[in-house]
């Protein structure tokens, strides 16, 4: 999957996000799809608390593992090397290489977003 302008350079498939708390599972993400392509911007807006951090954790697999924390779907990463990641069900040791080369996420500072 080499990321050219037609195709996806990543592609979030119905992405779904619960944790588990006392017994149940409290859902904050449900089935979130999107793709990005080469240079473009995607800008996932909403309230606070919709969601929009948890996707982005769950993509970048910084989440709390399970079983505290449920992930289902797909988010394919178009690499450098040409092949497609899953980055859902990628190993731990494959995340370790993946983040900071092929992807990175830049965190949000509340005091400096006022």
């Amino acid at each position: 999957m080499a990321s050219s302008p037609n195709r996806p350079v990543l592609a979030v498939d119905n992405i779904s996000v619960g944790f588990r708390r006392q017994g149940a599972v409290i859902d904050a993400v449900h089935d979130v799809s999107f793709t990005i392509s080469a240079g473009e911007t995607l800008a996932l807006v909403g309230e606070s608390g919709s969601g929009k951090s948890v996707t982005n954790l769950a993509i970048m697999r910084l989440t709390p593992p399970a079983p505290r924390t449920l992930v289902k779907g797909r988010a394919l990463l178009a690499c450098k090397d040409g092949t497609a990641r899953d980055l859902i069900s990628a190993t731990n040791r494959e995340m370790q290489s993946i983040r900071g080369n092929e992807i990175a996420m830049v965190f949000q500072e509340p005091m400096t977003s006022l």
